[in-house]
């Protein structure tokens, strides 16, 4: 499952960086331009093959066009990107040194992005 606003969104995105317009990119996968401006307003849902055409078309890899767009829905209340499980079931693997190492990294990191914040709102 996708979120078709998200993906939408993205084609969208990368057709105009390619400088393609919707009906060329519609010429390209055999589709209507009107299919392709639903896509891109997250009206119309293609299957996975006519989304690898379309990523084919912009030069862009499928993953290109899902990332952040992918949702699995769990216990039917809350859902999370393809992503977002991955890393649940990668963090569950680690032992206590792993983890305590990672969380360590992150309160390091989660440090420097505060103070990268600081000196960008001391600038304003």
């Amino acid at each position: 499952m996708y979120d078709a606003i998200t993906l939408g969104k993205k084609v969208n995105h990368f057709r105009k960086q390619k400088k393609v317009t919707q009906k060329d990119l519609a010429n390209m996968i055999h589709t209507s331009q009107s299919n392709i401006s639903s896509l891109e307003h997250g009206k119309n849902k293609f299957n996975i093959k006519k989304l690898s055409e379309i990523a084919a078309a912009l030069d862009v890899t499928l993953d290109d066009l899902l990332e952040d767009s992918l949702t699995i829905y769990q216990n039917n209340k809350k859902n999370s990107t393809f992503y977002d499980v991955e890393l649940k079931n990668l963090i569950n693997s680690f032992d206590d040194h792993q983890l305590l190492k990672t969380l360590h990294f992150l309160e390091y990191y989660q440090d420097c992005k505060l103070q990268h914040i600081k000196k960008n709102e001391e600038r304003k």
